[in-house]
């Protein structure tokens, strides 16, 4: 999933109220907007563990 803010300060807010639920895996500021790239963390717990890097 990928969601862009218009500010770090929208970026931050949306991470705060997301942490729990989201893992980040790209963050990037693409013409002005940052771009976030994101799954759920049970989805990246699979991956990285099919990866062994837990």
């Amino acid at each position: 999933m990928t969601e862009s803010f218009d500010t770090w300060t929208a970026y931050d807010n949306w991470l705060t109220k997301h942490y729990e639920e989201y893992a980040i895996t790209s963050l990037n500021e693409i013409d002005g907007k940052i771009v976030a790239e994101f799954m759920s963390k049970e989805e990246w717990e699979k991956q990285e563990r099919a990866a062994g890097r837990m």
